[in-house]
């Protein structure tokens, strides 16, 4: 017999077949339609070539890509490393040295320029060579066909596009969301159907990947610059009349246009950006849809199966473990019930109420709390920095001598390297003995400096010679070489990568079981005949209400540091202003009141978080409001 967490998770996947149908046939529709668009035809809706070519694309580009995000959503390998910048050019360089961020953008690249090819074939075929995508043109000068160099082009610039594609999504979404899509908390407050939820979270990536479609041309102005040393270098080695050469090498006799073969390519390159972005939107929308998998007949055990759920050690599974409970929860007055009634201890059987109170507990209680000690007032740790001061006075008076005569001996780092390797002393009881080991001679292979570490310490001393540099140079030539603007643009800190980073991946989960401890605790008023609720009313509002003060915290301390950036920028604009306002120029262009970053944390927080920081406050004093007529101890 399958244990309950295994039965769960088969359940979920058997509840998502006809759902993945849906998304494979919505895949074939979608790319039929943009494909037979692109053929500015209306008969080509009713190609049979046109068909033909949508299910080519799909099997052979869309379809890898589906099932790819799949496996790795089920099987789910070991999380990515979390990335520690809060900055947009830290973050960026943290992605770039991640190696799954080259592999995925290799792939999508890949499948992109695969597009092309397939879009190329397709229309060859359908206007009968008469495209400027067709694979080979005729030179009439050589009486032969050489490979078309837009295809060259089209290519290049579609897997430039698939890679920009691929770091838009990995740079716009937290590591820990990579593998398991983003949950609603809204899909369970207010229910919206997959189609309104589709159109929404489509516009909203097509508002968040706009910026490829310009950029992708800059593979075009590159080609443009090298186009003649790129191709003699070809030249040289393939041979100029080889019989690989028209399969190779395009012809130069055919007039090369630059702005021609832009037009060209931008139909392709919008179409990658449609399509990747409809199927990526397909696929985060259906797998994060709630689920009625409970409801279902086939069921024999419907509350440990849920409460194994809820303790599945995947987050896939046990976030759509906790939908389910706030479903029912909020809506099904039966499964309440029958939740309250399992009472009894059998073959160790936990007691319904007890396992659900203490997972969604737990879950709460672990919402920022690794960043609770960080995400502090400035008051809170000024005091906390006070008392520590004042404890270890004693202490710090009985260790100066030793630390000045430290300070003394050691001056700079070539004393410390000059002085002997210090004994440790043999009456020291916790001194460990030093074996054999650790003595490593530096005369042996492989001990010295790493590749890494060279590499480090050239990067160490490559930025400390900037810094001196740029010290170096007169304030007012700071402001004309990079302004106040450009630099908070890389350097400060970003409300939303912050706050995706700590809050995104748990926020649907944490949402929701504080919802269903809210309505179970006050359906237990009239549905709790055992009475089974009233001794954890105090622990569940305790942990609401330091979950909410955490995240009261996480707010104010992302809140301090935009405010801080929009000073800058809010300097520099005075600055400019008033010197405008001395050469009696228009200086009302340049408003002192622009907070960019003060206004990103608004949105990020009202879009993503209001749900959340609500939830836990209402949930509270919901609980709070109820009980108090009773005389309840909370």
């Amino acid at each position: 017999m399958a244990p309950a967490g295994e039965s769960y998770r088969n359940l979920v996947k058997q509840a998502m077949r006809p759902r993945q149908e849906r998304i494979l046939f919505l895949t074939v529709l979608a790319t039929h339609i943009v494909l037979s668009c692109s053929m500015v035809s209306p008969r080509a809706l009713f190609h049979p070539w046109a068909l033909v070519g949508s299910l080519m694309v799909v099997g052979l580009v869309l379809l890898p890509q589906l099932l790819e995000r799949r496996h790795r959503l089920i099987h789910s390998p070991e999380p990515y490393k979390s990335l520690q910048s809060s900055t947009r050019l830290g973050h960026y360089a943290e992605l770039a040295r991640m190696p799954y961020v080259w592999y995925h953008m290799a792939q999508t690249g890949g499948a992109a320029a695969g597009f092309v090819v397939l879009y190329a074939g397709l229309r060859t075929h359908i206007t009968k060579w008469n495209t400027e995508l067709a694979p080979s043109i005729y030179v009439a000068s050589h009486e032969a066909f050489y490979v078309n160099e837009t295809l060259l082009v089209a290519v290049y610039i579609g897997a430039w596009t698939g890679a920009l594609f691929a770091w838009s999504e990995l740079a716009s979404t937290p590591t820990s969301c990579w593998n398991v899509p983003v949950f609603d908390p809204e899909t369970v407050i207010s229910p919206e159907s997959l189609r309104n939820r589709t159109m929404k979270s489509f516009f909203s990536r097509i508002q968040r990947v706009w910026w490829i479609v310009p950029l992708s041309f800059l593979p075009l102005t590159t080609y443009v610059l090298f186009r003649n040393v790129f191709w003699s270098s070809i030249i040289r080695v393939v041979g100029v009349d080889t019989f690989l050469r028209p399969y190779l090498v395009p012809s130069f006799r055919v007039t090369f246009r630059p702005m021609h073969i832009g037009l060209v390519v931008l139909v392709p390159v919008l179409m990658i950006v449609v399509l990747f972005t409809v199927i990526n939107t397909l696929f985060d929308v259906y797998w994060t849809q709630p689920l009625r998998i409970l409801a279902t007949s086939q069921v024999k055990d419907p509350n440990m199966t849920l409460i194994a759920g809820l303790h599945d050690p995947h987050p896939f599974f046990t976030a759509h473990a906790f939908c389910e409970l706030a479903r029912i929860a909020m809506y099904d007055k039966t499964r309440r019930k029958m939740l309250f009634d399992d009472v009894q201890r059998q073959h160790g059987r936990p007691i319904a109420w007890n396992a659900i109170a203490k997972v969604c507990e737990q879950k709460i209680s672990q919402l920022l709390v690794n960043q609770a000690g960080t995400k502090v007032t400035n008051e809170t740790s000024r005091m906390s920095t006070l008392d520590s001061k004042t404890n270890s006075e004693g202490s710090l008076q009985a260790t100066a001598p030793q630390s000045t005569a430290r300070k003394a001996d050691v001056t700079n780092v070539w004393t410390a390297l000059a002085q002997p390797a210090s004994i440790p002393s043999n009456n020291d009881p916790n001194q460990k003995p030093v074996t054999s080991e650790a003595r490593v001679p530096s005369s042996v292979p492989g001990s010295g400096p790493s590749l890494y570490r060279i590499l480090r310490i050239a990067q160490y001393v490559a930025g400390a010679l900037l810094r001196r540099v740029y010290a170096m140079i007169p304030n007012d030539a700071k402001h004309a070489l990079v302004p106040q603007t450009i630099q908070c643009a890389f350097t400060a800190c970003i409300p939303a990568i912050v706050l995706d980073k700590e809050l995104l991946a748990t926020r649907a989960t944490v949402c929701w079981a504080a919802l269903a401890l809210e309505h179970f605790v006050e359906a237990s008023l009239t549905e709790d005949k055992y009475g089974s609720v009233q001794k954890d009313i105090s622990k569940i509002t305790q942990a609401l209400l330091r979950a909410h003060q955490r995240l009261q915290h996480t707010k104010q301390h992302v809140e301090r540091e935009a405010m801080e950036a929009d000073h800058a920028l809010i300097r520099e604009a005075r600055i400019i202003r008033g010197a405008l306002q001395q050469v009696d120029a228009d200086a009302a262009t340049f408003s002192t009141s622009y907070a960019p970053y003060f206004h990103q944390f608004q949105t990020t927080w009202l879009r993503r978080y209001a749900t959340l920081d609500t939830t836990l406050s209402h949930s509270a004093q919901q609980i709070v409001h109820t009980f108090a007529p009773y005389g309840v101890e909370i």
